[in-house]
């Protein structure tokens, strides 16, 4: 008889653990509204330190150091994984590990995450396209630590489309809605809008990632010419919208919990925990009347209950009218406490 091994946690085997997760998503996995979703939380779900998610063909395997049971082997294991997801028309596994401490790694990736060969399955194309309710979005499964796709955010992608469709329908055809996407890596939130009607302006400080953004506004039939590409540092882009009287519609932050700086050009190093405020401050002086600011992060002491809104408090110095977002995905809602999202008028 064939032994399956067993994690810690609970004694069952990982394929069985899977397939269990998957049954708690079947609404996700069944409702035909996106292509890429998580299907594995990690402990919420019977193995500590383990996520897996699908991206249309592909599926990615993350494991944090340290966290799981040492019953696990990514590499034993993965092929009954495979197996588990191939009636999602899952063609391949690819692993991503995350070290504790990415400092002592010196810049450098681990050879998995950029090899084309698969932890398990055949390889996939470099690139793939998935979709993601009316959005076509490019992801790439071994191009580094990460997709090019935050899946938490998937419903807040929504939102936002909706809300701008929604005031374009109020607006004069020569005056569509203006959103500033800050922190826009891919710039999905840019796609989403566009489709809702909106001229965009996308500011990363990564140039790669920017042209990557154009490509998925080109996946969606959308020209890029009419939308802005700026490769700044947030603050330094809010500085130079004030000097140029710029203002907005609707403005996302979603920024990273950490952040390097440059001495060279002047940047601060970047803290969500104590910044976030001052993110908030400088973006609201850039909001047109009646304008919006979403606000998310997934940095642990701002995801405290109340602890956001405190520092958009602290940030406008006076209450805010809030606005309903929709819930976390069902396919992180195992994970709610992890990451929050909030948006409001001035």
């Amino acid at each position: 008889m064939q032994h399956h091994p067993r994690t810690r946690e609970t004694g069952e085997a990982p394929a069985a653990l899977l397939r269990a997760a998957i049954e708690r998503r079947r609404a996700v996995v069944e409702a035909d509204q996106t292509q890429a979703y998580r299907v594995f939380s990690g402990a919420a779900d019977g193995i500590d330190g383990v996520f897996i998610d699908v991206y249309g063909p592909g599926a990615v395997l993350i494991l944090y150091e340290g966290r799981p049971p040492r019953s696990f082997d990514a590499n034993r294991d993965a092929p009954a994984l495979l197996d588990v997801l191939r009636p999602l028309g899952v063609q391949a596994i690819y692993l991503k590990p995350f070290a504790r401490d990415r400092s002592r790694l010196g810049g450098e990736l681990p050879a998995v995450v950029t090899q084309a060969q698969p932890l398990a399955g055949e390889p996939l194309p470099e690139e793939l396209l998935i979709r993601e309710g009316r959005c076509t979005l490019e992801v790439r499964l071994y191009d580094g630590l990460s997709t090019g796709l935050f899946l938490d955010q998937r419903n807040n992608r929504l939102w936002a489309g909706e809300y701008v469709a929604r005031l374009a329908t109020k607006r004069d055809e020569g005056d569509p809605p203006a959103v500033l996407n800050t922190f826009a890596y891919t710039c999905a939130f840019s796609v989403a809008t566009a489709i809702g009607g909106a001229v965009t302006t996308s500011v990363d400080v990564s140039g790669r990632y920017l042209e990557w953004g154009k490509r998925n506004l080109v996946h969606n039939g959308i020209d890029p010419q009419p939308h802005r590409f700026a490769k700044m540092d947030t603050f330094e882009f809010f500085s130079y919208a004030r000097r140029k009287s710029l203002t907005y519609d609707l403005i996302l932050l979603d920024p990273p919990s950490f952040g390097s700086g440059s001495k060279k050009k002047g940047i601060r190093p970047w803290s969500a925990e104590s910044d976030y405020h001052r993110l908030v401050k400088e973006a609201a002086a850039l909001l047109r009347p009646g304008g919006v600011i979403f606000a998310s992060t997934n940095t642990g002491a701002l995801c405290r209950p109340g602890q956001l809104e405190r520092e958009i408090g602290k940030a406008l110095g006076r209450s805010s009218q809030w606005i309903a977002l929709p819930p976390v995905p069902t396919d992180f809602a195992r994970e709610s406490d992890r990451f929050v999202a909030r948006a409001f008028r001035v």
